[in-house]
């Protein structure tokens, strides 16, 4: 005979489950503006092309070919730009103007820029991205993160660059460093004798080029600025 104490921790567990499958489905934005081959890979495994007005949900991969580019607004009006060949995923995304309120995005592969949002101002810390072994944890920030492989301008490994605001750059091995705007923070893929695995460059890297969806981000931030079509 099951006890009841036994069915209380069994119903805690059914719907402890079950919440944490409801998250995977909910929305946590809609795209702005896509051009080119831009896809989401949902968490059930299905695929579909992505469009303007097409929703991303938390557990969703969005990614980008050769041509492609997304442009993501989020519910908290935080704003992502996913550049070609990449692939970012949405880990975590709830806004209910509480304490809970989070925001978890992964950089998979290739180059992504980041807006902060309302959840940001109220409480930065429940805003984290990450990008291979690093973490990357904002104050109130503009930034892009990107991965970088071998035939690019730029060597490769995980680079932070700050547009605005700053942001903590950590690894998996615990270093630990603090990026000031206009500075960039770059883990390499191959270290050399001697090199710290984590430094802060004075530079902005190459891979960093503006593109219309440049534009209409900032008109989304300000709206007063001319809008972008």
């Amino acid at each position: 005979m099951i006890k009841r104490n036994q069915i209380i921790t069994l119903a805690v567990t059914f719907a402890g489950l079950f919440l944490g499958h409801a998250a995977l489905g909910q929305q946590a934005g809609k795209v702005v503006r896509a051009k080119g081959e831009v896809v989401v890979l949902s968490a059930a495994g299905g695929s579909q092309a992505l469009e303007k007005g097409s929703a991303v949900s938390v557990g969703d991969s969005v990614k980008t070919g050769e041509n492609g580019q997304a442009l993501i607004q989020m519910g908290d009006k935080s704003r992502l730009i996913i550049r070609k060949n990449s692939e970012v995923k949405i880990e975590a995304f709830e806004y209910k103007k509480a304490s809970t309120d989070k925001v978890e995005t992964s950089l998979i592969s290739g180059a992504l820029r980041a807006v902060s949002g309302k959840i940001a101002k109220k409480n930065p810390a429940s805003v984290k991205y990450s990008a291979g072994t690093a973490t990357i944890g904002i104050r109130g920030t503009d930034i892009d993160i990107a991965i970088v492989g071998d035939g690019q301008t730029d060597r490769p490994g995980i680079y932070n660059y700050v547009r605005d605001g700053a942001t903590q750059m950590a690894l998996a091995t615990g270093e630990v460093a603090d990026i000031e705007k206009e500075k960039a923070g770059f883990s390499p893929r191959d270290r050399k004798p001697g090199e710290p695995a984590l430094q802060v460059l004075d530079s902005r890297p190459a891979f960093i080029q503006g593109t219309g969806f440049d534009t209409l981000i900032q008109q989304l931030a300000n709206p007063r600025l001319p809008s972008f079509r």
